[in-house]
């Protein structure tokens, strides 16, 4: 037991530099030693970790810019949250690849997940801890976390069973889920932090980063159509009666959200076919995930208020179940009725 859970930082430098310069054939030569996950702990993921969150701290400290979800250098509590979550969230990944390797018909092994992604993150994390250097930190962290990306893709075949012909299914279903789970953790952390680093912000880093394309693009998308909708309000009129042009908007905002879950469904079904490129596949999981914010999207596209949409849709449905009751339900129910079999065509 000494043996698995102890360090060996000679032996770490070695694969890590394996990974870097020959990633495949060090996969290979690491999945023989069929290791078990503590053991790759101690080994690759958390000297790798530790070490890049020290590196990451001093660059945040000399150049006064944030680092680990945006913690600064005079707020060393968030760094430990930040580094805590950094090691916990590669457990919870390892369970979701080991898990839906199962779903996919697959063997599941979660010593093998595990073996996956802390080396196939190798990359990213070193990356990562650039990521204070003005200008050009953003853009080396980035480069970083999609070759991280490429390196799982490779490294699933090596360590873990998953049929050929659902490889791809798998591993957009498992980024899917794990990026769901960051967004809601990171956005917590980011929460508490905000008021601790909010007078450091470099307008320069900001303004001037362009937008990224495929998966990272339609995340950042996604999260500044969610930010421009959290921060909408609505003030409904005191009798609840719904307006006709407020139905008819709803009724637009349904066929619109309809097309676009029609289209990106059909983008994802190309991706079943035989032998899609990577690319492909992070631009497949982005569209996954403009799934789930496609109602949201247009509704702000438009330049509506998300607030008031709800607003509408709950009328709605609660005059749908109550019909009568009041004469603002069977105000709202008689709109409804005009309009029933466009709302319900594409619910």
């Amino acid at each position: 037991m000494s043996d698995q859970s102890s360090l060996d930082l000679d032996a770490t430098r070695r694969w890590v530099a394996g990974i870097v310069t020959d990633p495949e054939a060090t996969a290979r030569e690491y999945q023989q030693g069929q290791r078990p996950w503590l053991r790759t702990l101690m080994l690759i993921t958390l000297p790798v970790y530790v070490g890049a969150a020290l590196v990451g701290f001093v660059l945040s400290w000399l150049f006064n810019r944030p680092f680990m979800f945006g913690a600064m250098a005079g707020a060393p509590f968030w760094f430990l949250v930040s580094l805590v979550w950094s090691l916990a969230y590669v457990f919870v990944v390892a369970f979701i690849f080991d898990f839906f390797a199962g779903v996919f018909k697959g063997a599941r092994n979660y010593d093998a997940a595990f073996a996956t992604l802390s080396l196939a993150m190798v990359p990213a994390v070193l990356g990562g801890m650039f990521s204070p250097l003005p200008w050009i930190g953003w853009l080396i962290g980035l480069a970083a976390s999609i070759y991280g990306l490429v390196l799982a893709w490779r490294f699933i075949p090596v360590f873990m069973t998953v049929p050929e012909d659902r490889r791809v299914g798998h591993f957009v279903v498992s980024l899917i889920v794990a990026f769901l789970v960051n967004m809601v953790v990171a956005g917590i952390i980011g929460f508490a932090l905000a008021p601790s680093f909010s007078d450091f912000a470099d307008p320069a880093a900001t303004s001037t980063t362009p937008a990224t394309g495929g998966m990272f693009g339609d995340l950042e998308r996604q999260a500044n159509v969610a930010e421009e909708a959290a921060r909408d309000t609505y003030d409904p009129p005191g009798n609840g009666r719904l307006s006709e042009a407020q139905v008819t908007g709803y009724v637009r905002t349904l066929k619109r959200t309809a097309e676009l879950r029609e289209r990106l469904g059909k983008q994802l079904e190309n991706l079943e076919q035989e032998g899609p490129s990577l690319g492909d596949i992070f631009s497949g999981v982005g569209d996954a995930m403009r799934l789930g914010t496609a109602e949201m999207e247009v509704v702000k596209t438009a330049g509506g208020n998300w607030a008031e949409h709800q607003w509408v849709k709950n009328q709605l449905e609660v005059a749908r179940i109550q019909q009568d009751g009041s004469p603002a339900i069977e105000h709202n129910y008689a709109l409804f009725l005009e309009y029933r079999d466009e709302i319900e065509q594409y619910e």
